[in-house]
């Protein structure tokens, strides 16, 4: 389960958490780097001038004269590198476009958005004066089936239906602005979960219709089986590799003969394995002051839908297989997803695309010059003269050691400079706001509710609520009474009762809100995390913490409720929380439909 109530992930923005960020761009888009390493998207020169006029690249080479009026910028002992392209994002806000330049990120290829969104940045973006943030690129909405992948996240969308018109279906994916066509054939079988997905005749049909259109068709494959269905199919790449641990020999020669780009995105393979982010890296001192509490938050988020044990170490061997057969690779992150956050994980996926294999120029080139040309940005991703200045300079040679792009002097977009001293001194704030929200006034206990008072009450915060998916559009009930059958002995406990019906991400239950108002933000750091005994006759059961950092979107441990009451205890830390802004948390029955019966009693902070 990724997300319950995703549609509600733009609501919750760094803007809103702090103040917003007023972007002290240069008075001129012109400026002059001189005697500095450049990595041009390609090669590397040991020591160049470069001259930015207007916002273009007006010339590279060896003792250009300065210009005079221009500003100098000293190269020596740096790199200087085409702005780096995450190739797979998934952006609910502008907020998203903005992060990604305080990380050296200029273009974010998202692979599924809002067509109000998409609408509304294309605008932007084409304007006379573009907006201080990331390029973007984008099919907008993507082609899923009813209940499949895509369509858990609350935002209405069409979906493939057995006799929907695929070319019709494309054609409008194109009038809404998609760059190119994105597909999902994933049937949630490396999750141990089920859900509809595409049938491999679908996947050809949608190949062919935005082949007819002279669009590219990416798809989200999550198996092994699917990634190669798909490759024979002629899509144009993978937006993942595959989720799970197996392998196939032939697989980097089959890419290959098919002529298909592929995304490995490792970050996001690595957290959905229960290995979260790259080691070390929230804690390394150039990336940590410009992390805000929700981006630290995401990094150390576990996916509640993980793989088998091994399916990392098996995407590793597939990206070594690609390389070998000199398949074109692609940098590409899928955040928000659990382990990711934007802009600063592409810095990780560029660490792990080395660790499994690939040069530091080769990792350097699939976030820059390869997705360039992939996705036809022809004055992207190169340092060449007439390129837009999209530029990234850095201390240090990322080309001999990769963790060097972390180390970020400058950004520039459009030769425009980016504030990141303004961008970290609002993370700074956004912190502190965090520390500063109240502490409930809880006994020293942590009692929750223990239910004994023949009510459904709480001993602090602002109560029980039922909680279902009708929030997202979805047909699941629940309803709670008070019942006398406590667990160890108690004096009551909270009965829950209802059916899970079938849809995108399906729960019903309760939740409590800690805060003084239902989903007011509370201060719970000075405590674990939270236990409680549970019974019931129920399918998969879940409790979930939805905090202001995370956006909206919750985290979430399973457990299973049996027959006789047993304690369960979920901290903070294993779900990537500090515990500092909890608005709200559900107890309940999701994924599996059918009718369930849950008890819960003496729920407390721990």
């Amino acid at each position: 389960m990724k997300a319950l109530i995703g549609a509600i992930l733009a609501v919750a923005s760094f803007a809103a958490a702090a103040h917003p960020l007023q972007d002290k761009a240069a008075s001129s888009a012109s400026f002059f780097v001189r005697g500095v390493r450049v990595f041009d998207g390609e090669r590397v020169w040991p020591e160049a001038d470069v001259l930015v006029r207007d916002g273009r690249i007006a010339a590279v080479g060896a003792d250009l004269p300065a210009a005079p009026g221009i500003p100098v910028v000293d190269g020596k002992g740096r790199t200087l590198l085409p702005g780096l392209i995450d190739a797979h994002n998934h952006v609910f806000s502008t907020d998203a476009l903005k992060q990604g330049l305080a990380f050296g990120v200029t273009v974010l290829v998202d692979m599924f958005m809002s067509p109000d969104l998409l609408k509304e940045v294309k605008a932007a973006q084409g304007g006379a004066a573009p907006p201080m943030q990331a390029f973007l690129v984008s099919p907008g909405v993507l082609c899923t089936v009813p209940g499949g992948h895509g369509s858990q996240f609350g935002m209405s969308i069409p979906t493939i239906e057995a006799g929907t018109d695929l070319q019709a279906f494309v054609d409008a994916r194109i009038a809404e602005g998609a760059d190119f066509i994105k597909l999902i054939q994933d049937d949630f079988s490396a999750y141990k979960m089920k859900r509809p997905t595409l049938s491999n005749e679908q996947v050809a049909g949608l190949v062919q219709a935005a082949h007819k259109r002279g669009k590219m068709a990416i798809i989200h494959a999550a198996t092994l089986k699917n990634c190669e269905d798909s490759l024979r199919a002629g899509v144009d790449g993978l937006a993942h590799l595959f989720f799970e641990n197996a392998a196939d020999p032939d697989f980097g020669a089959l890419a290959a003969r098919s002529g298909a780009f592929v995304i490995p995105t490792l970050s996001v393979v690595r957290a959905m394995n229960g290995k979260g982010c790259a080691p070390g890296f929230l804690d390394d001192p150039d990336l940590k002051p410009f992390l805000k509490p929700d981006d630290a938050a995401g990094l150390k988020s576990r996916s509640t839908a993980e793989t088998a044990p091994g399916a990392y170490e098996a995407a590793e061997t597939a990206l070594r297989q690609l390389r070998d057969a000199k398949v074109r690779l692609l940098a590409g992150t899928d955040a928000p997803n659990p382990g990711t956050a934007y802009g600063v994980s592409l810095h990780g996926e560029l660490e792990l695309l080395v660790a499994a294999g690939m040069t530091p120029l080769e990792a350097l080139r699939a976030a820059t010059s390869v997705p360039a040309d992939v996705f036809g940005l022809k004055d992207r991703g190169r340092i060449r003269a007439g390129a837009i200045a999209d530029l990234v300079l850095v201390e240090g040679d990322p080309t001999a050691a990769i963790k060097a792009t972390r180390r970020i002097v400058g950004v520039w977009k459009g030769g425009r400079a980016f504030d990141r001293e303004a961008y970290r001194k609002a993370v700074g704030e956004a912190a502190q706001m965090a520390r500063n929200l109240p502490v409930p006034e809880y006994g020293s206990s942590g009692l929750i509710a223990d239910f004994a008072e023949g009510k459904i009450a709480a001993a602090f915060g602002a109560g029980w609520i039922i909680s279902t998916d009708a929030f997202a559009g979805g047909h699941s009930t629940a309803a709670m009474e008070w019942s006398p059958e406590g667990a160890e002995g108690s004096r009551g406990s909270l009965k829950m009762t209802g059916e899970v019906k079938a849809g995108a991400a399906p729960w019903a239950g309760v939740a409590f809100s800690p805060g003084s108002t239902m989903m007011a933000p509370a201060n719970l750091s000075g405590r674990k995390g939270v236990a409680f005994w549970a019974k019931g006759q129920a399918g998969p059961c879940a409790v979930e913490f939805f905090a202001r950092g995370r956006g909206f979107r919750p985290v979430a441990k399973m457990f299973t409720a049996g027959p006789e009451w047993k304690e369960f205890q979920v901290t903070f830390e294993e779900l990537g929380l500090d515990g500092s802004d909890i608005m709200m948390i559900f107890f309940g029955a999701v994924n599996e439909p059918g009718p369930f019966t849950l008890w819960i009693d003496r729920v407390r902070l721990i």
